[in-house]
């Protein structure tokens, strides 16, 4: 049986004093910061201070981004793919919930999907897209983030900060340029709110894909250097808010993930949980999106994620690498 597996270690590197400082004064200019903490719902966070203070403030993983197959190679049969979809599918009635889920296994191009063209809102993940556009925003002006943007950058993916990342989809240029970075990323199921709420962006799991890979792989639209920065954030959530994708990590992976959650009025209070990002390892490399609507709870909700992310890659463990590939 395939146990939780808590994510990877990671070392840490020595952040410059202007630096802190400078995210300090953001944070004391915050009050919006959030938490998802596995022992209470997610609230404002006080201990977002303490987490800048941490020597663990920015860790980075060791990492080593390539170019893996869109699609093909090794896979599971068709008895074991019906099987997959089927124990998904009791999962999903179990906790009374709506899911899509998308995995790609780099290492031996293996892929498995489910419900992955369905909508669901995205809550924060959305954070993960602006963020990526702002990038190509900035490439395509020919410089990089600012410092200032740069700081607001890592609050909002390391902690999902709410008024940075109003801030910020402002300056990508709100609806307008939200779609015109979802033409570049190749999104094709992904809408933004037409009233300009970033959280109510809705995106399907085979979008939420193609994202991780303009990340992950070196065949994307953004600049190494610029990839790397958004993995050392996803590298480097708060300790409380790194549930979800890492269900799947072993001891010593390299964890990615941003996650989203939020309770919805227009859903009767129902909980949207979300969780994407990769987990790599001497064994895998996986690429992972999980979208999910109609929890009861917070707690249930990253509850199904995990289950899900954990039927999936459990499956893929033993399919073998495709030809061609290296371990």
């Amino acid at each position: 049986m395939l146990r939780r597996r808590p994510p990877s270690q990671i070392r840490v590197w020595p952040v410059a004093a202007a630096a802190l400082a400078l995210a300090l004064a953001m944070v004391f200019a915050l009050p919006g910061a959030t938490s998802a903490a596995r022992g209470e719902p997610p609230s404002p966070d006080p201990a977002l201070v303490r987490a800048l203070l941490s020597d663990e403030a920015l860790a980075l993983v060791p990492f080593a981004p390539r170019t893996g197959p869109a699609t093909g190679g090794a896979t599971l049969t068709p008895d074991q793919r019906d099987e997959v979809a089927a124990r998904l599918e009791e999962i999903g009635r179990e906790h009374g919930a709506e899911f899509g889920i998308a995995v790609q296994d780099l290492r031996t191009g293996a892929a498995f999907s489910h419900n992955a063209h369905q909508q669901f809102p995205t809550a924060s993940v959305a954070k993960l897209s602006i963020l990526t556009m702002l990038l190509l925003r900035a490439q395509e002006e020919g410089r990089e983030l600012t410092a200032a943007e740069r700081e607001q950058a890592s609050v909002m993916i390391r902690y999902s900060d709410n008024d940075v990342t109003d801030g910020l989809y402002a300056r990508i240029g709100f609806t307008e340029g939200f779609e015109r970075g979802a033409g570049v990323l190749g999104f094709t199921g992904t809408d933004p709110n037409p009233r300009g709420v970033w959280g109510s962006t809705m995106t399907t799991a085979a979008d939420q894909l193609r994202l991780l890979r303009a990340l992950y792989c070196d065949d994307s639209p953004l600049r190494e250097p610029d990839r790397a920065l958004v993995r050392e954030l996803m590298e480097s959530v708060a300790e409380e808010q790194a549930w979800g994708v890492s269900a799947a990590a072993a001891p010593g992976d390299a964890v990615g993930i941003k996650n989203g959650w939020v309770p919805r009025e227009s859903n009767g209070g129902l909980w949207t949980v979300n969780s994407v990002g990769y987990v790599v390892g001497a064994e895998h490399e996986y690429l992972i999106a999980v979208l999910t609507d109609d929890s009861a709870d917070y707690f249930g909700g990253v509850s199904l994620v995990e289950e899900l992310v954990l039927a999936v890659t459990g499956a893929l463990e033993g399919v073998l690498p495709a030809e061609g590939t290296t371990r």
